[in-house]
């Protein structure tokens, strides 16, 4: 096997772009980085792909504060290819944050690397990747106002965001980093539901992509939850980006909440992978 180091990601972004596209709802995490990285550029990343034979068996990105992404085209699952995997990464990222992607790739890289980097591995959030190509026909309360996020919505959103990121992620957000995605989420689309003047859910598209989107940032305060504002609004987004020319919405949500999960499937949305985000301790 043959590991290559890329120092220029729109080298990597060329030499693996085809690749990545093939299953592009399952790469969205990756495809974004690199759409990003070619626009802006890239500071510090780690870059990297395993050949076998002529032919990539593996492809790495890992970019600072997040953890490692992977992705294998040939659908690589060997103890062979994981083990040289890790062997690889350690010796260029010994301080490795952690690995997110399918859930027996992601144990079966964090075993080996936390062998030779003499670490501990732990489940950050498990997770479920759901997609979208037919909606279900449903009948929505019109009782309610659906609508764009406006720069008037700016203090109560990032409030959301933040409550989010603490619930869903686990993490905190800064108020320098929240405001980051409040601007994010309103270039790309990022809605609201309103009702009587309060609003009491928000959504965003988090990526577009060549073929779909990802909806992301899904978020109900708990006061307002289980009056079915989630399925309303990321309905009326999933509807709206499929009736624009999208193929498909992809939703990466937590497999650990099951009513999140069952709304989300009512709409149409089919489980598709299981993964595991890792943290490396």
């Amino acid at each position: 096997m043959n590991f290559k180091r890329y120092f220029d990601i729109k080298e990597f972004w060329n030499d693996n772009q085809k690749l990545l596209e093939e299953k592009e709802w399952y790469n969205c995490l990756m495809i974004g980085n690199c759409i990003e990285g070619v626009k802006s550029g890239m500071d510090n990343w780690f870059l990297a792909t395993i050949e076998d034979n002529d032919r990539v068996e593996l492809i790495m990105l890992f970019r600072r504060p997040w953890r490692m992404v992977m992705y294998s085209p040939t659908n690589n699952k060997s103890e062979e290819l994981f083990k040289f995997a890790a062997t690889e990464v350690y010796k260029s990222e010994p301080d490795l944050l952690g690995v997110n992607t399918e859930k027996e790739n992601a144990n079966k890289f964090a075993k080996y690397f936390c062998e030779v980097a003499n670490k501990q591995y732990k489940i950050h959030t498990p997770l479920r990747i759901l997609l979208l190509e037919q909606i279900a026909p449903a009948t929505l309360t019109q009782d309610i106002t659906y609508r764009k996020v406006n720069p008037e919505d700016k203090k109560t959103i990032i409030r959301y965001l933040k409550e989010f990121t603490k619930e869903a992620l686990h993490e905190e957000l800064t108020d320098e980093k929240a405001e980051e995605k409040f601007k994010k989420h309103c270039s790309l689309g990022m809605y609201v539901l309103e009702k009587n003047g309060k609003i009491v859910a928000q959504a965003a598209i988090s990526r577009k992509m060549k073929y779909g989107v990802c909806v992301s940032a899904v978020y109900t305060p708990v006061e307002e939850r289980k009056k079915g504002y989630a399925y309303n609004l990321v309905y009326r987004i999933s509807k709206e980006q499929l009736e624009a020319g999208n193929k498909y919405c992809v939703l990466y949500t937590d497999d650990a909440n099951p009513i999140s999960n069952h709304v989300y499937e009512k709409i149409g949305y089919k489980r598709m992978e299981d993964w595991e985000d890792l943290d490396f301790e």
